[in-house]
């Protein structure tokens, strides 16, 4: 053990001052005579990559998007609606209902009002466009478990409720409030009333139930709902599956803007009773008070991408360079020269493997430019849905992050303007290995050996195409500080409005590289 401490010291110190091509053979005698001689080399590999549809993406996020923007760049359009369901904190109560003021002529309970905000601290796009949303009511849950992904269309799959006395609400909004000039922001969306007569009757019900049971407004229900049975509150789950299984925000017309909400609420406004000492005087008060229910981490938010696949095909046929496009539009994928990188080093160790991805700059110097995506992971392909859909984390054997820097020095030199993976020895190795696995190493006995050996490899080759390639993919990161530490608790896909062309590698050429560090031990 502290003979593999003193070689990882040694490799890596000699990475630090040898350059790409340069053989340091007698570096580890010059250090420590008299033990095993240390052999440090290096060399750098091209590496070949192409852009590939990322087709639809695991989108379950706190963050929904709406809205419709073109990119001016490529003319591409991204349109973006968002679902959400609604928590209730456990052991919800409200008012007695004695005590509830609000009611029609004929003494029945009702809410004043009934409003849903969506909530955005930040936007792409032009706030002043004007855009139009339409609100609808779920029929059923998305339940905990299943994967929802991009693609997700509340529609065709059922769980849109219609039909007369469903909500249905058409808004039309843009994002510049004039009259809320703080953040966050908020799209304001007022389910409606009843139609009333001169003498308050009810002309025409707004909300109808499953039940078809009629409702002065949504947040009537609710509330009738509640003191039918206020067990039906009692935790969230029970209150999406017996009560509201949440909203789903469409984006309907208009382009220019995308909102990016972080919080959905649902207010139920209403009048109760209560009796107030003034001067040891009791006399009854009636207030206006709200009951808030939230869209929050703990129940299911998702957005659904709607890309024009059209420009999105154009843009991965474009031999020119490779792309990075979010939400769920386009990844990066490498090919590793893992049998070039082990040829002649079958007995070395790899001390460190490094790639960077310049990033080319844009072409188009709008505005409302795409910005470009800050966090990059390299994940084998075979190994992108798992990755996501069993909410892993970055592990440096197989999955890697990369930071967009406009300046990056190091032992091999400075970078700019790139994406750099500082250290993807274990890849190699974690890529070789499952080869090896599967066919077993190779023979050192007779040709006959050998042949049989490296047809069933070939084989194995043919139908495990994606072995030595890795997708790069967009990425959100969470941290979270743990003692004096700042720990990574969460890696998803980027759904955010980000871009941007890389320098695309061949195997004929040195455009993208990567740079290998061995060392390896010998008897004197």
């Amino acid at each position: 053990m502290k003979l593999k401490k003193v070689i990882f010291s040694l490799a890596v110190l000699a990475a630090g001052i040898c350059s790409c091509d340069d053989n340091t053979d007698t570096l580890g005698g010059s250090i420590i005579e008299n033990l095993d001689n240390i052999n440090v080399t290096s060399a750098t590999f091209p590496i070949a990559s192409k852009s590939v549809a990322s087709g639809p993406v695991y989108s379950r996020s706190t963050t929904g998007y709406l809205g419709k923007i073109k990119d001016p760049e490529t003319g591409a359009y991204i349109k973006g609606n968002f679902l959400t369901q609604f928590y209730t904190l456990e052991g919800t109560q409200l008012p007695e209902e004695s005590s509830i003021q609000s009611k029609l002529n004929d003494g029945s309970l009702i809410a004043d009002s009934c409003v849903i905000y969506l909530y955005y601290d930040n936007y792409f796009g032009d706030s002043l466009s004007t855009m139009k949303l339409k609100a609808l009511e779920l029929a059923k849950p998305m339940e905990e478990g299943k994967k929802y992904y991009s693609d997700f269309n509340p529609d065709t799959e059922g769980y849109l409720r219609k039909g007369t006395g469903s909500v249905s609400v058409n808004k039309t909004y843009s994002l510049y409030d004039l009259a809320a000039d703080t953040m966050p922001k908020k799209i304001k969306v007022k389910l409606p009333n009843s139609k009333l007569d001169a003498d308050g009757n009810i002309l025409k019900y707004a909300y109808t139930d499953k039940d078809n049971k009629n409702y002065y407004n949504y947040g009537t229900y609710i509330m009738q709902k509640y003191y039918e049975n206020p067990k039906l509150f009692k935790n969230s789950y029970t209150f999406i599956h017996k009560v509201c299984p949440g909203f789903y925000f469409e984006s309907t017309d208009g382009l220019g803007s995308m909102a990016n909400i972080n919080l959905s609420q649902m207010l139920i406004y209403y009048r109760y009773k209560y009796e107030k000492e003034s001067n040891g005087v009791k006399k009854d008060t009636t207030v206006n008070v709200v009951t808030t229910f939230a869209g929050t981490e703990e129940v299911i938010q998702a957005s659904s991408v709607a890309n024009d696949n059209d420009k999105i095909q154009n843009m991965v046929n474009d031999k020119s360079c490779t792309f990075i496009k979010s939400p769920a539009g386009i990844y990066t994928e490498l090919t590793i020269p893992v049998d070039d990188i082990l040829k002649g080093h079958e007995n070395d160790t790899i001390n460190s493997a490094r790639i960077s991805l310049t990033r080319i700059n844009n072409s188009v110097n709008e505005k409302y430019s795409f910005s470009k995506p800050t966090t990059l992971m390299m994940v084998p392909k075979d190994s992108l849905k798992q990755f996501f859909e069993d909410e892993k984390l970055i592990d440096n054997k197989e999955t890697y992050l990369a930071v967009y820097s406009e300046s990056d020095n190091s032992s091999y030199g400075k970078v700019e303007n790139a994406y750099t993976f500082h250290n993807i020895a274990n890849l190699i190795t974690f890529m070789n290995g499952i080869r090896e696995k599967a066919v077993g190493e190779e023979p050192a006995k007779t040709s006959q050996e050998w042949n049989n050996w490296n047809a069933k490899r070939e084989a194995w080759e043919t139908a495990h195409p994606d072995w030595n390639k890795v997708l790069i993919v967009p990425v959100s990161t969470t941290y979270a500080t743990v003692g004096q530490t700042s720990q990574l608790v969460k890696v998803s896909n980027d759904m955010s409005i980000a871009e941007t062309r890389l320098v695309r590698g061949e195997e004929t050429n040195s455009n993208i590289t990567i740079s290998v560090v061995y060392s390896k031990f010998e008897k004197r």
